[in-house]
């Protein structure tokens, strides 16, 4: 015998799945979640070389993307190498990219990750999800000729 949901049943299934969707969604990723990805990373990165760790990277159900937190790889004249949400931007100069303030804020996580410092730099774009103007703190590590970079909007 066939079991089938009554035709009030599918509906609030649905609705109940949406819901608890929505939520988790809408739940944005922390700064320790994002240092600790950029750490995961670099780690990565180490162990299985840069080829190979900038695939998963890029990977856009991989670990590397995570509620609203994803990694991206630089090179040290600002070309993307590596991206967690939108392969289409890896090969792309991002040096001059500027924020909502006109601050060069790929230049300074360059520039700092350059002289071992580990961040954060804040700028403000839009966040994907809200398309609301934020500010990001990002978090970065240099590794050999690489900049692995993660953050969290505030």
């Amino acid at each position: 015998m066939k079991r089938t949901l009554p035709p009030h049943g599918l509906p609030a299934l649905l609705l109940a799945a949406l819901l608890l969707c929505g939520s988790a969604a809408a739940e944005p990723g922390t700064a320790d979640e994002a240092r600790a990805m950029v750490d995961k990373a670099a780690m990565l990165m180490r162990e299985l070389g840069p080829e190979r760790a900038m695939a998963e990277i890029s990977n856009p159900f991989g670990a590397f993307n995570y509620r609203d937190l994803y990694v991206t790889v630089y090179s040290l004249r600002g070309r993307i190498l590596a991206h967690g949400t939108q392969p289409q931007l890896i090969g792309r100069d991002a040096w001059n990219w500027r924020d909502a303030d006109d601050h060069y804020y790929i230049r300074e996580i360059i520039t700092r990750a350059q002289r071992n410092e580990t961040g954060p730099v804040h700028y403000t774009r839009l966040h994907p999800g809200t398309q609301q103007l934020r500010v990001k703190a990002t978090w970065f590590r240099l590794v050999d000729r690489h900049v692995i970079a993660c953050g969290a909007y505030k």
